[in-house]
């Protein structure tokens, strides 16, 4: 196993930027598409904003209160803005789950039993639980665009899904598992053409694919700041306007209403009805300074960086038969997955762990699409800004010795 303690990338931002690896100049970390490392500069931000800017936002009328609560809502503009939306669009959460759940529990599109949601076989479990809860609720019937199994892609006859009774469709914008791209916009047009409200996923895809809501001409997205090299404990949620009105608060407290009674209490008429309680102002800031982060990346080329990193990992993958890799697209995101009939994925991600290099294996929150392809478990690799390529060449070593190990001992 190698003992260097520096790793050079071939990207312009190097290790060097996140602490972790610093501290850890062995770690091969490949688990970005469950969370990204922050880099200092992000990180910074959470520590300055506590040390010098906090208090509680649209609370307090003195100076300390008032400077949190315009860098909140200048978080907010900038935020809107970097996905083609306006301020009075976006709503900030704790995460994409917790806006999926607002959204389940909160759209008000007069269901009838028998009404249809259709949903992708690719979405994370976050994507799905809620819908299911309410297709018990109110006895609607959940219907499934199909994934290929050798190609990855949507099955030709997925517009006969999204029929007259489809009054939802809910899908993402990249697989987790996979990696491969969805064509939302073409979904989001079937969706409006009988009349449906079309939800789309981007917790996958935000660090990889430049988004425009108006061009994917969906009615509502969300994503994680966690996804997008941030911290933990902030999600955005946009809105347009025109669902605004049929969306109902799910989450009541201070903040959220105008006027309250014994008996009786009124609304805010503005974005700020779904925002009950104290905003994690510090996340959200923290938000704001990875968006600046990850734009300056790209405009250095990150995205065509980490598409080589995985397509030389696959091509790589590919000589080795006792792997078999899941299907991607070119235009997927920097991530492969893949298992073997010989060991078990687990077994695998045990022993590459042992080998310092962190991976993911499991169902990944997505046990429809893996069920649906016959695979209970499959390991899977995402690169990040911080990977370089000797990152990979230490995986497939590891990957080599546990072919000797569990496959061929002799």
């Amino acid at each position: 196993m190698s003992t260097r303690t520096h790793y050079v990338s071939d990207f312009l931002a190097p290790r060097a930027e996140f602490a972790l690896f610093r501290e850890q100049p062995e770690l091969v970390y490949l688990d970005s598409a469950a969370s990204y490392q922050v880099p200092d500069a992000v990180l910074q931000r959470f520590v300055s904003y506590y040390q010098q800017q906090h208090a509680n936002a649209h609370r307090g009328s003195y100076p300390l209160a008032q400077r949190a609560t315009a860098l909140l809502e200048g978080a907010r503009t900038e935020i809107a803005a970097w996905i083609g939306a306006g301020a009075d669009e976006v709503v900030f959460t704790s995460g994409a789950t917790q806006s999926f759940n607002m959204l389940a529990q909160g759209l008000q599109l007069d269901w009838q039993a028998g009404d249809e949601i259709v949903l992708s076989r690719a979405e994370h479990h976050a994507n799905l639980l809620p819908w299911q809860r309410l297709a018990e609720q109110h006895q609607l019937k959940l219907r499934w665009l199909d994934l290929d199994p050798v190609r990855g892609t949507l099955t030709d006859a997925w517009t006969d899904v999204i029929g007259p009774r489809c009054k939802l469709v809910a899908v993402t914008l990249a697989s987790n598992v996979t990696g491969q791209r969805l064509p939302v916009r073409a979904i989001c047009q079937r969706a409006h053409a009988v009349g449906a409200v079309c939800v789309v996923d981007a917790a996958q895809a935000v660090a990889s694919v430049a988004i425009d809501v108006a061009a994917l001409e969906c009615d509502a997205l969300t994503f994680s700041a966690h996804k997008m090299y941030g911290v933990t404990g902030c999600g955005v949620l946009y809105l347009r306007q025109s669902l605004q009105a049929r969306l109902a608060p799910t989450l009541l407290g201070g903040g959220m209403v105008t006027t309250v009674t014994s008996s009786t209490s009124e609304w805010q008429t503005n974005l700020h009805r779904f925002e009950a309680g104290t905003p994690n102002t510090a996340a959200i800031v923290t938000c704001q300074a990875a968006m600046q982060w990850l734009e300056q990346q790209r405009q250095a080329g990150l995205k065509d960086y980490l598409q080589q990193l995985a397509q030389e990992l696959r091509q790589q993958l590919t000589k080795r038969p006792w792997l078999t890799l899941l299907p991607q697209s070119d235009d997927g995101l920097a991530l492969v997955s893949f298992y073997s009939e010989a060991v078990h994925a687990f077994d695998l991600a045990t022993f590459l762990a042992e080998a310092g290099i962190a991976v993911r294996a499991g169902s990944h929150c997505a046990q429809p699409l893996l069920r649906d392809w016959g695979h209970e478990a499959v390991v899977r690799v995402s690169f990040a800004a911080y990977n370089t390529r000797l990152d990979s060449m230490r995986l497939c070593e590891a990957l080599d010795e546990a072919y000797h190990l569990f496959v061929n001992p002799d």
